[in-house]
């Protein structure tokens, strides 16, 4: 049942009053997504072109917009509608691109911005909470923050402020080089259809499918796919006992496998061993190195179970099935998962919680009035609230089945 108007008005008044004002100080891009307070951003564009985006939600096509945050107003940028299956007509996913139309332009440093539109967690803190997870436990991942969106003057949603994987943030993750910013081959992986890492052979047009190249976009296939089909191919070619060796130069497995451990933890059901096939993530190849690093991203199908296998759905990549075959990467996995047992119970006592949960209930006060005013959520208040209960139960759950799993099947010890 959705609120009455004046339940609606009340909680707008609460989201203005939380929402912050003006500052004195500089500004730059890590106040934008300080995940600290309820953020505001401002769409000034023709109500023909938002009505238009609207209604041709499954377009790409840009429309220019004025955007302004605490103040700080950047003219003339591009925005579209994007996602795959958070497209939404109602509530639309949002790029954010302030060169479209004016080259060059930034906006405190940052080229876009992305507006996840929360469409697919009725909760509201699935991404947020994952991407604070990953960069807690030292994986490469954005920075996110929670937004109140106003277009036209009109409230349109509560969103996620999504920090854009481009140069910038591979040159603040992964630093610069010889002073300079890192320059490599950076991917999107687009998920075409099912596909668990299988050779495609030799011809590079099936490779192309699936990793959409965001840096060096002009240079000839064989620079930006060869370097993935070798890496494909000696994935499936190499045994399991060569495969630290033949593959570990060119894809930074222990990074992989610490991101599968983490990403396990949280319950990502369409990840890299996903139910549908590998979903959900950038790939980096570092600059004058052959070597592939794995980015965290979309990680908003998370949270799904305290009782998620811990094992799920590996058996199925052919990367990752063999490196859980590996001694080596199989005791790191498991490792991992007790660190991040570790880390989301750390400061847990007695009727106080845990760092995740802690994490998670003040995300959800955070949002809770934009939430419950959000007349564009395709959730009801019950399922908001459903779910919301549930997020707070999740993580000292989820910490302690796991701590059982990684005992039972490593036989360190028992666990009742």
């Amino acid at each position: 049942m959705k609120l009455q108007t004046a339940a609606v008005g009340l909680a707008l008044g609460l989201c203005a009053l939380v929402a912050p004002g003006p500052r004195l100080h500089a500004q730059s891009a890590a106040d934008i997504f300080n995940g600290q307070v309820l953020q505001r951003l401002e769409i000034d564009l023709h109500t023909a072109d938002w009505s238009k985006l609207k209604q041709e939600f499954q377009s790409n096509e840009y429309y220019p917009a004025d955007i302004t945050w605490n103040g700080i107003k950047a003219y003339n940028t591009g925005i579209r509608s994007r996602g795959v299956g958070s497209r939404n007509q109602n509530k639309p996913s949002l790029k954010i691109d302030f060169n479209h139309y004016a080259s060059g332009q930034t906006y405190l440093g940052l080229k876009a911005l992305v507006l996840d539109n929360l469409v697919q967690d009725p909760s509201g803190v699935h991404e947020t909470a994952s991407m604070w997870f990953f960069a807690r436990l030292g994986i490469p991942a954005p920075r996110e923050a929670h937004t109140l969106v106003y277009v036209n003057g009109t409230y349109v949603g509560l969103y996620a402020m999504v920090e854009p994987i481009d140069k910038n943030l591979v040159a603040r993750v992964f630093g610069n080089e010889a002073g300079e910013q890192n320059d490599g081959y950076l991917y999107e992986f687009k998920k075409a259809d099912e596909w668990w890492l299988s050779y495609l052979g030799p011809e590079l047009d099936p490779y192309k499918r699936y990793f959409d190249p965001k840096t060096h976009e002009t240079q000839p296939d064989e620079m930006l796919y060869r370097p993935i089909e070798s890496l494909v191919r000696l994935i499936n070619e190499k045994p399991t006992e060569e495969l630290s060796e033949a593959v570990g130069p060119y894809l930074d497995l222990r990074g992989l496998t610490r991101f599968l451990a983490v990403q396990n933890f949280i319950g990502e059901i369409d990840g890299f061993t996903g139910k549908w096939g590998m979903n959900n993530f950038y790939l980096y190849r570092l600059q004058h190195h052959p070597q592939h690093r794995i980015i965290a991203w979309d990680d908003d199908l998370t949270f799904l179970d305290p009782a998620y296998d811990v094992m799920s759905f590996q058996e199925s990549n052919v990367l990752v099935n063999k490196l859980m075959a590996v001694p080596e990467y199989r005791a790191l996995y498991f490792e991992t998962l007790s660190e991040a047992v570790k880390s989301a119970s750390e400061g847990m006592a007695v009727g106080e919680p845990g760092a995740l949960e802690r994490e998670v209930r003040r995300e959800l006060d955070l949002i809770d009035g934009a939430m419950l005013a959000d007349t564009q959520r395709p959730y009801s208040d019950t399922e908001y609230l459903d779910a919301r209960e549930f997020m707070k139960q999740f993580a000292p759950r989820r910490a302690r089945y796991v701590e059982c799993e990684v005992a039972r099947l490593t036989g360190t010890r028992p666990c009742a």
